[in-house]
């Protein structure tokens, strides 16, 4: 399935397309958020002054990442549920890497038990265990393609 992916930046006609996407993984999986408090405009200001890589399996944009480049942070990586565990989170990742270069850094919502699994279980590791104003998170590094 990995050689199916195609990785673009994204254009500003992929937005759309990238906000549904932003709206229903956060809506169906973080459990932790209010729904009624997420808005499609969310992306946007989540993705604000952002490298935007998007992932497509025949035309279809089915996940993204955006990376704060200055400090080669993960801000959002996001894969439509029905295309998760395919290798799309893996090969956006990579594709990361080959613009930014290494370390990369992301911060992962405690209560987000299936990202987290999927970084631990991909060599990422935990720096350090912090609280942002209303939820606690992992720091988490990436230093190599072990």
């Amino acid at each position: 399935m990995k050689s199916d992916i195609l990785v673009l930046e994204a254009t500003q006609s992929n937005y759309e397309k990238l906000r549904e996407i932003f709206f229903t993984v956060r809506k169906n999986t973080f459990h932790w958020m209010e729904p009624e408090k997420l808005k499609l405009s969310d992306f946007d200001e989540s993705t604000k002054d952002e490298l935007i890589l998007i992932a497509q399996i025949n035309n279809e944009i089915v996940g993204f990442v955006s990376i704060w480049v200055p400090e080669k942070f993960i801000h959002n990586l996001f894969v439509l549920e029905d295309f998760q565990g395919q290798g799309v989170g893996t090969v956006l990742i990579n594709e990361a890497i080959e613009r930014v270069g290494l370390p990369l850094t992301l911060k992962c919502v405690k209560s987000n038990i299936n990202a987290f699994n999927y970084y631990v279980s991909h060599n990422w590791k935990i720096e350090k265990e912090d609280m942002s104003s209303d939820e606690s998170y992992y720091l988490m590094k990436y230093c190599n393609l072990l």
